[in-house]
């Protein structure tokens, strides 16, 4: 059957579409073994119309068809049960964040008070330098008060370069805050089918891969592996899976989500694919 099957790829996907009229992402589908999207009967129907259009054998191929089929819905049942949820590293980006707040209202609080030091500092003085002046002459008072603005302008300089330096020091032990990249990788034990949807605009994109493939962690997507054979890595926390059937998952706000059909469907505004 597998001889046949690579006679049937040989051929091409193009001139099949053009023979048996069959949708060409049917027919890729079918070469990946990807029965996602296709009914039963439907699939079937195609199998045998390979099979009478090109003269070959492709009932192994149909067997496994039908035991992809039959356990759908015992598998559809055991994710209802138990939903698995995978968190990005989106928790340690909040705390990151909580602790910058936290050091710059320290800065903000401790400038103020800064600030307001050296100004009550001059205030006090010139009260008490009034009140030692003894009642003399006016010519007397001038000088004083000579004395007292010179003095005035000498703390007020001594404070300003007080208040420059506490804010030197600051800036000196505020500690920069240390930013993670973000990473989305997936790495297959062996050769997997992927389709995934671009949730912003809801393209389509598939590919089968058997080395690491990178997707964009900014965006949203909708995942469904061939089998579930696999690791996924975010942020650098790698989650593994060994699971020989189809297996689907949303990536949504930065968590990835193991999901059953009924919600890719409807994830995917009612599409099966």
């Amino acid at each position: 059957m597998s001889e046949d099957l690579d006679k049937l790829k040989k051929i091409g996907v193009q001139k099949i579409h053009e023979r048996t009229h069959i949708s060409r992402t049917h027919i890729e589908s079918i070469f990946n073994e990807n029965f996602e999207g296709m009914g039963s009967v439907q699939l079937l129907g195609f199998l045998s119309i390979f099979e009478r259009e090109y003269a070959l054998d492709l009932s192994e191929l149909k067997n496994r068809a039908r035991e992809y089929f039959k356990s759908q819905k015992s598998d559809e049942e055991n994710i209802k049960e138990k939903v698995k949820i995978f968190t990005a590293s989106k928790k340690k980006r909040k705390w990151t964040f909580f602790y910058i707040l936290i050091g710059a209202a320290v800065v903000f609080t401790l400038l103020y008070f800064a600030s307001r030091l050296p100004q009550n500092e001059i205030i006090d003085s010139s009260k008490n330098l009034q009140t030692a002046v003894p009642t003399l002459q006016d010519d007397k008072n001038d000088s004083v008060l000579d004395e007292n603005s010179s003095q005035d302008g000498l703390m007020e300089s001594t404070g300003v370069e007080e208040m420059a330096g506490a804010e030197e020091k600051l800036e000196e032990k505020q500690p920069e805050p240390e930013v993670k990249p973000l990473s989305f990788k997936i790495i297959p034990k062996t050769k997997v089918w992927l389709g995934y949807i671009d949730l912003s605009d809801y393209k389509k994109y598939q590919t089968t891969f058997s080395d690491e493939l990178k997707l964009d962690p900014a965006k949203e997507w909708l995942l469904s592996f061939g089998h579930g054979y696999i690791k996924i890595e975010i942020n650098g926390e790698i989650t593994e899976f060994k699971d020989p059937k189809t297996m689907r998952f949303s990536y949504i706000d930065s968590e990835l989500r193991q999901i059953s059909y009924d919600e890719f469907t409807r994830l995917n505004r009612g599409n099966k694919w």
